[in-house]
């Protein structure tokens, strides 16, 4: 049970002798106060104990009776501390926290603490109250029985630690300061006296939700746009969180709900956190790159890498597969270059919302062709080709499609990924879409031209080549066997040369 040192200050600060907290009070009013609420009949009269030894006999014989819940949820009601101190209702709140701080201070040499739930405040054996849930970089994590709440604790290890202290009450600060986003979860209250605060518990994370799913296409757009739109508003209010992953996402009835701000920060306060321990600067597969050289770097734009890779995961179960239908749009925002990128969640979701408009209009099909034919690459016409089938991408060549050969050349020197993949889908089903000889002819002027293009990387060249050299040596078509000639004339390197040679 309680120390008689610990109960001995909690009858001083009820007594207004130390703290300040409440007034001080008279032996006559202590008697008057446990009489008309505890139903006490005591007297003051000569022989009267002083003033805290009465209160501390009340307090052990409250303990004794299993009623000293009874009293903490009276001594710390507003209306109580209202009566006795004549504040506002604001500052009683406000100062029903600190009391509560305080006294959560003199109990843990006990290993005892005060939670609340509602109105109504509880003594309890802290590791009796506590299930071990599991453990993060710098904080474990505890389901409290008597609340319901998830309570993050930092480490023994790190609260020697200003600079993890203050990252973690930064955590806390930034979520409180979102709390009235449906889409955040709510936090409670922070307690200084062992760095830990309470917070809603979920029911599960969006990965353990995703891998263990059987989810159709609706379900999975939904599950992005609930979490673009939470991060858009994130993003208008200048705050990053640098840590998005499905395993910071949590699912609490059926509304997906961010937390872990451990990495974040408020970019419209400027301090001197100019660099943060930390010994993850987000999970592998979603952070930013410039994340991993320093974490001051990332901004709005890491955040949309990340999300660009949690889409990829939606999607597919992997972060790293982008074939699906936003894939332009995942694939801009995972762009090694971050001036590449979308500005920010809003503007990734404008993106996604006109992924969603094209696959549901049809009749775009006929504006992106006129776009093509007039060699303009946008945001429409980039969507249209990385999700064309292998056999539609070569169809749309041998067809001679105005304008789609110069657009496809366009597009693979966006990037890498869309060059491999382009090639790769090429060289996959030619052969079974040029029924005719002559269909060859501008599949093999569509491989001359990457060989044409020095950017392009070493293995697009190399397939290129192969295509090449197949149509002018196996198919026999004069036409290729002409570019072969012009390419070795103007030089090539020496192994791709060898390989239209061969």
């Amino acid at each position: 049970m309680l120390s008689d040192g610990t109960i001995k200050s909690i009858a001083s600060i009820f007594c207004g002798d130390t703290g300040g907290y409440y007034t001080y009070k008279t032996g006559p009013a202590l008697v008057s106060f446990f009489n008309q609420r505890f139903g006490s009949h005591d007297v003051y009269q000569s022989g009267f104990p002083s003033r805290w030894a009465y209160a501390y006999n009340k307090l052990v014989e409250f303990l004794n009776a299993g009623t000293f819940d009874r009293f903490l949820t009276l001594m710390l009601s507003k209306e109580f501390i209202i009566s006795d101190t004549g504040c506002t209702v604001v500052e009683a709140a406000e100062k029903a926290v600190e009391i509560v701080t305080e006294l959560n201070r003199i109990l843990r040499a006990d290993a005892y603490v005060i939670t609340h739930k509602g109105n109504e405040y509880h003594l309890l054996r802290e590791n009796d109250d506590l299930v071990f849930y599991g453990s993060g970089g710098f904080a474990n994590v505890y389901r409290q029985k008597s609340t319901g709440l998830i309570v993050k604790k930092l480490k023994d290890d790190y609260l020697a630690n200003p600079e993890i202290r203050s990252r973690f009450k930064r955590e806390f600060n930034i979520t409180k300061s979102l709390n009235d986003l449906p889409g955040i979860i709510r936090v409670f209250d922070f307690d200084e006296t062992n760095c830990s605060y309470t917070m809603e518990e979920a029911e599960q994370t969006l990965e353990v939700f995703i891998n263990n799913s059987t989810l159709n296409e609706e379900t999975r757009i939904r599950c992005i746009r609930q979490i673009l739109q939470l991060f858009s508003e994130v993003h208008k209010r200048d705050v990053i969180h640098r840590d998005i992953s499905p395993n910071n996402i949590f699912l609490l009835s059926g509304v997906l709900k961010t937390a872990d701000f451990g990495l974040g920060k408020d970019l419209s306060i400027l301090t001197s956190h100019q660099t943060y321990l930390t010994n993850a600067f987000g999970q592998f597969y979603y952070c930013a790159p410039e994340q991993f050289m320093l974490l001051r770097d990332g901004d709005k734009r890491s955040d949309v890498y990340s999300l660009g890779r949690l889409i990829n995961f939606i999607m597919t179960a992997d972060p790293n597969n982008s074939r699906h239908i936003f894939r332009s749009a995942a694939e801009k925002a995972t762009s090694s270059n971050p001036s590449f990128r979308q500005a920010d969640a809003g503007a990734l979701l404008s993106y996604v919302e006109k992924n969603m408009h094209y696959h549901q209009q049809s009749q775009n099909k006929e504006r992106v062709l006129s776009k093509i034919a007039a060699e303009t690459l946008d945001e429409e016409v980039e969507t249209f080709l990385s999700e064309l089938t292998n056999e539609q991408l070569c169809k749309m060549l041998v067809n001679d499609v105005k304008g789609f050969h110069s657009s496809l050349i366009k597009y693979m020197k966006q990037n890498d990924t869309h060059a491999n993949d382009i090639i790769q889908g090429v060289e996959d089903e030619f052969r079974e879409v040029c029924h005719r000889f002559e269909d060859n002819d501008p599949i093999a002027r569509f491989a001359n031209a990457i060989l044409e293009v020095r950017a392009f990387p070493y293995v697009v060249k190399e397939l290129a080549a192969s295509i090449l050299r197949y149509i002018a040596k196996d198919v026999n078509r004069f036409y290729a066997q002409r570019l072969i000639e012009s390419l070795i004339n103007a030089g090539v390197e020496p192994m791709i040369e060898e390989i239209l040679l061969s």
